[in-house]
């Protein structure tokens, strides 16, 4: 029977994927398209989808959907992550994460998003 995989395993599979680290370090700066994330990583349209799924599902990462005034919409990507920190303890590594989804975070990505409209 498989093993199945850890939480912690899998965010430090994730971290350790060159696309993945570059979609969080870029997200960080500032939110972008998965259009935009491809021009700044060097990988495919797919691979980037795949990265970013897989950054979402884990929490590392966070989605806010962007309509222009011509009624078109898409999806900007920023990092949801605040600070990281691996340990091995008596053998075992654990990844403690802490995320950027408190109220008042949200609040302000909800408020951007509304500023964004007016103009």
């Amino acid at each position: 029977m498989a093993e199945i995989e850890s939480i912690d395993d899998r965010i430090l599979d994730a971290l350790s994927d060159d696309v993945g680290k570059r979609i969080l370090t870029m997200t960080d700066r500032r939110a972008m398209s998965a259009h935009s994330l491809e021009e700044h990583c060097e990988a495919s349209l797919a691979t980037i989808y795949r990265r970013i799924e897989e950054l979402l599902d884990l929490g590392l990462l966070r989605e806010q959907t962007c309509v222009q005034s011509d009624g078109n919409h898409y999806r900007q990507f920023e990092s949801n992550l605040e600070h990281l920190a691996v340990t091995l303890d008596d053998g075992d590594l654990h990844v403690d994460v802490d995320r950027r989804d408190d109220a008042p975070d949200h609040f302000r990505t909800i408020w951007d998003a509304m500023q964004r409209g007016l103009d």
